[in-house]
């Protein structure tokens, strides 16, 4: 009796103390604080570094902040963003996300391209002082919002080439040919051609026979 009665006062005492020890741990209750006052006012075109790892931008028409809550000092319960006259946007309730990046709690939302951050407060839980304005993505990629339009070279302006004639080329002398020779003759230069041949023809053989006579006729003479 006496080893059971020790054994259940020592199980007593170890519950006891692991409750003391729980209600003595500091218990991080949300608090709000305000954005570092250095990063505001800013437009996101004019804030000093830019990326489009978050919110899916670069946008043509939207630009998209992030804020960072540094030296992991807590995380982002929620995150609401002044914007001048424009009003108050308020993460994630009114677009954006709270996102935990390799430890370190962040926060991001989108708005129409131009608008000017005027003043931010996070509501957070752990110890932290302040929170920043990390980056930006501006609408266009950070050229202004405006898409580049390429601009075509001097050497891509298209040219002009005069339209093919049909049956082919009528430059260059008749009867030349595209590569400077002789086109083959046919139709009627064929004709003419077999006509002159037969006349030169014709022609030698009565020279021929003509200077044979003479020479006959010069023979009969000398006998």
């Amino acid at each position: 009796m006496g080893t059971r009665w020790w054994g259940r006062l020592a199980a007593v005492a170890g519950t006891a103390a692991v409750v003391g020890l729980a209600a003595a741990s500091p218990a991080w209750a949300d608090t709000t604080v305000d954005i570092n006052p250095g990063n505001v006012p800013a437009t996101a075109e004019d804030h000093e570094d830019h990326g489009c790892d978050f919110g899916g931008g670069p946008f043509a028409d939207k630009d998209v902040w992030v804020f960072v809550l540094p030296g992991n000092k807590g995380e982002f319960v929620s995150v609401t963003a002044v914007f001048g006259a424009n009003g108050s946007l308020t993460i994630p309730t009114d677009g954006g996300a709270i996102v935990d990046d390799k430890g370190t709690s962040k926060a991001w939302i989108t708005t129409p391209a131009g608008w000017t951050l005027t003043g931010a407060t996070a509501v957070i839980s752990g110890t932290a002082d302040k929170f920043n304005l990390t980056h930006t993505c501006p609408a266009g990629g950070g050229n202004g919002g405006e898409t580049p339009t390429p601009t075509p070279s001097q050497s891509e302006s298209p040219s002009t080439t005069s339209p093919a004639t049909p049956g082919g080329s009528v430059s260059g002398t008749p009867g030349a040919g595209a590569g400077g020779g002789s086109l083959p003759v046919t139709g009627g230069a064929v004709l003419a051609t077999a006509v002159l041949g037969v006349a030169l023809v014709a022609g030698g053989a009565a020279l021929l026979a003509l200077r044979r006579r003479k020479e006959a006729h010069v023979f009969d003479s000398e006998v």
